[in-house]
């Protein structure tokens, strides 16, 4: 491997690949076995009616993103064309707020 193959095409290094801490991998593996409890939690918050607004919104916001995701932001090479649209009803208790 010569150095050409270690810079970009303007000449500019090449960016080094990320590197994850050895931690990570206990962490992951520790999250994975509270996963459940995680989510019974998650979903106690959101049906909780005396819980904050704010506090259920978030466990809602967490359940969803967990669910389908998180939403990726439009690149900026995207010509000016808006994201897909996805509409979500949220409904906990009788519906009302």
């Amino acid at each position: 491997m010569d150095d050409s193959e270690d810079l970009r095409r303007d000449g500019a290094p090449a960016p080094a690949a990320p590197r994850r801490r050895k931690g990570n991998a206990q962490l992951r593996a520790l999250a994975r076995d509270h996963v459940e409890a995680a989510i019974t939690a998650l979903v106690a918050v959101m049906s909780d009616p005396k819980a904050s607004p704010a506090a259920r919104v978030s466990a809602a916001g967490a359940l969803l993103s967990w669910g389908y995701g998180k939403w990726a932001q439009a690149a900026s090479g995207d010509k000016g064309r808006a994201p897909p649209e996805r509409v979500v009803r949220l409904a906990w208790g009788d519906g009302t707020f």
